[in-house]
């Protein structure tokens, strides 16, 4: 067989390969999203936390028209932020799947999000809740704390209801998130970010806990 004859049958079925499908082979494996946000906490103080979100590149192999289409997945979400402590500065953590929420009680942070209870591991100096907090609801939720020192303490069972409201933005598709990168957004500009979105998507000022709590 000669080369011409070879690479007439490749060249053809490149060619009908969907587009989708070829430029997913030059998408980088990682993607990362960030921005700094407006946080409103319990007493009403503001404050501004960076936020980085991580994704990841899935997609079938080729050759599977079913599986061609690939798209980013989300990962790992890093919350990083100023604590006022005198020598303790910005402190960092992550969270696997959302961060929820963030608040101030008796001059101790506290830190919530969703997780998986198997993850561990580290960003250069942002810990993932798992390994420095404590896990709730079957390892899906994850709560930590942290001291005027700037020490990470595990958090007892029941101070978990001191936190009542979510205050950080909710992950979105990737391609609404996309359009966050590199901006500062103020907490008036979150409220209007719900405005004609049904009540379950609403995010911002929504009740963590029932009434009951436990």
């Amino acid at each position: 067989m000669t080369l011409k004859s070879f690479l007439k049958p490749l060249l053809l079925a490149l060619t009908l390969l969907p587009l989708c499908a070829c430029s997913s082979l030059f998408k980088p494996d990682r993607m990362t999203i960030e921005y700094d946000e407006e946080v409103k906490l319990h007493d009403g103080e503001m404050i501004w936390v960076h936020i980085t979100r991580h994704y990841f590149l899935t997609g079938g192999a080729l050759g599977d028209s079913a599986t061609l289409s690939s798209n980013y997945l989300p990962s790992d979400v890093e919350i990083s932020w100023d604590t006022g402590f005198e020598g303790v500065g910005r402190k960092s953590v992550y969270f696997k799947r959302q961060i929820l929420t963030i608040d101030k009680f008796n001059n101790e942070w506290y830190v919530y999000g969703a997780t998986e209870r198997n993850t561990t591991g580290s960003y250069n100096q942002s810990f993932i809740c798992n390994d420095i907090g404590t896990l709730y609801f079957n390892g899906s939720t994850c709560l930590v704390k942290i001291s005027t020192s700037g020490e990470f303490l595990r958090a007892d069972k029941d101070e978990i209801y001191k936190l009542k409201n979510l205050n950080i933005l909710f992950s979105e598709s990737v391609e609404e998130t996309k359009k966050l990168d590199k901006q500062r957004i103020t907490w008036q500009k979150k409220l209007d970010m719900q405005y004609g979105k049904s009540k379950e998507d609403q995010t911002i000022n929504l009740k963590l806990f029932s009434e009951q709590g436990k």
